[in-house]
């Protein structure tokens, strides 16, 4: 059980034995991205060998930052201030080679971020990385095919993981509505609105602007055949993604899987009044209730729930 698992934990399924080694000093020491100097930046800290949050928020004057300009790469100079700061001059040349092969790995294998805690100084002199975590953008994938091979997804939701199949994105919460929308912003404040109706949302699906036919047909049956969802709410701004394709895509679906569960469908932009139409007529054999209202909707969606 961890801070990033929550308070269910997770199931362990292996255990890793290292080496025991004989740690003199230990450091905290990562590679990020800052997303406002638009650079990699170095965080580093003699406070290592524990959660680098409780650093930050206990003792910040022992949080030290190092951007490093993309274009011009590490500089000596700066390095060996790194070392000054993490209380090891004299292991300059060490401190240097480890955050130099770690700014080449981070830009190698397109990292978001390298944390290595602790980083130690061990009783013979060397410096040594003792642990460490690496995530990679998921947008770089396709250019590190063999990292994503060694991917562990015996942790992955079962549902998440088919969405994943769907380039869906898709994140399991455990409430009772099941939303599908379109765009990450109107995904929150959906989620939000029906929070705020006394509802409790099952999921965050974002089919996204450019989903269509069987993307959008799966996404619907991933929340039909979702056991905790009593409901669905289908939120759709029409923009690149037509409401005309959306319907069909509905219509599609009925007829493979045949819904059992209510949905409030939300339609506006572009094609509404098409895909109404094609809805219109079909709404008790798709057990539909079609309100063109964002907020009336919400309430509707959640009032369904209550009322069963």
């Amino acid at each position: 059980m961890t801070k990033q698992s929550g308070e269910n934990g997770l199931p362990v399924n292996s255990v890793y034995i290292v080496e025991k080694i004989a740690i003199n000093k230990e450091f905290y020491l990562s590679l990020t991205l800052d997303r406002k100097a638009g650079c990699p930046v170095f965080i580093y800290s003699p406070a290592g060998g524990m959660a680098i949050e409780d650093v930050a928020e206990e003792h910040p004057e022992q949080i030290f930052k190092l951007p490093v300009d993309p274009i011009k790469g590490l500089n000596a100079a700066h390095l060996e201030k790194a070392a000054a700061d993490l209380g090891v001059p004299d292991k300059h040349d060490q401190v240097t080679h480890i955050f130099t092969q770690l700014y080449e790995c981070f830009v190698k294998k397109d990292c978001d971020m390298i944390e290595i805690n602790p980083l130690v100084v061990l009783d013979d002199g060397q410096v040594l990385a003792a642990d460490s975590k690496i995530t990679v953008d998921s947008n770089a994938l396709y250019r590190q095919q063999d990292l994503a091979d060694q991917e562990d997804k015996t942790q992955v939701d079962g549902q998440e993981a088919l969405a994943a199949q769907f380039d869906l994105n898709y994140i399991h919460i455990g409430g009772n509505i099941g939303c599908l929308v379109n765009g990450a912003g109107l995904a929150m404040s959906t989620m939000d609105i029906i929070k705020l109706y006394g509802g409790e949302p099952a999921n965050f699906l974002d089919v996204g602007g450019s989903a269509e036919g069987d993307q959008l047909k799966e996404a619907l049956k991933l929340l039909e055949n979702d056991k905790e969802v009593e409901a669905i709410f289908v939120n759709i701004f029409g923009g690149i993604l037509r409401c005309d394709n959306l319907a069909a895509s509905i219509i599609k679906a009925n007829e493979e899987i045949g819904f059992s569960k209510p949905i409030v469908l939300r339609l506006k932009g572009t094609n509404s009044e098409i895909a109404k139409k094609m809805i219109s007529g079909k709404e008790k054999d798709l057990g539909i209730y079609y309100n063109e209202d964002f907020d009336s909707a919400a309430q509707q969606v959640c009032d369904i729930i209550n009322k069963q």
